[in-house]
């Protein structure tokens, strides 16, 4: 397989709605292989399809730790159905090299998505866990959402980006969360 090249932030790529898949084709198999090569090269538990410039609705986890080994994940056209609670924790991302920040998002939620099979699958990740942390980060991916938008410290964040040479936020480019019935698969 290959390891692609993750786009940074700036490129507007990433602030592009991504595409829904119609069918898990050789090609989009390709792509989520290569997805998970890139994600331990650049040593992520997470990756988005845009954040290597493909806008589909695809994205790659893996969450597993010594404490709590878990499979690989594969989510074509995720939706989150349920969500509740509240948590911040510390992320960083890919497409931001060395920029880790405090991120407002969701302690449970639960997600309707394909697996790399073509099959239906319903998930809840709860507690704040990484895995509820991962999936609603690449979520916001397909979105065109980064998790600065969601960053506790504007101020804090800018000046992390401009220590990085990397663009501050544009408070006009930020996107909300799509509402619910935006996202539902029809």
């Amino acid at each position: 397989m290959a390891i692609l090249k993750v786009i940074n932030y700036g490129d507007q790529v990433l602030r592009q709605d991504a595409e829904k898949v119609h069918k898990v084709s050789a090609k989009i198999k390709k792509l989520i292989a290569d997805m998970f090569d890139t994600m331990y090269a650049y040593n992520g538990v997470g990756l988005a399809a845009p954040q290597v410039g493909v806008l589909k609705r695809v994205f790659v986890l893996d969450c597993s730790t010594e404490e709590n080994p878990m499979p690989q994940m594969v989510f074509i056209n995720p939706v989150i159905i349920k969500k509740e609670g509240a948590i911040v924790s510390r992320e960083g991302c890919l497409s931001f090299p060395n920029v880790y920040t405090d991120v407002k998002r969701f302690e449970d939620v639960t997600v309707k998505y394909m697996d790399e099979r073509g099959k239906t699958q319903v998930m809840t990740a709860e507690g704040g866990s990484l895995l509820c942390r991962a999936i609603q980060h690449e979520l916001d991916h397909l979105n065109g959402i980064l998790f600065v938008d969601h960053v506790m410290d504007r101020f804090g964040t800018d000046e992390l980006l401009k220590t990085n040479n990397l663009p501050t936020i544009d408070p006009a480019m930020i996107k909300d969360e799509p509402e619910l019935d935006q996202l539902l698969v029809g």
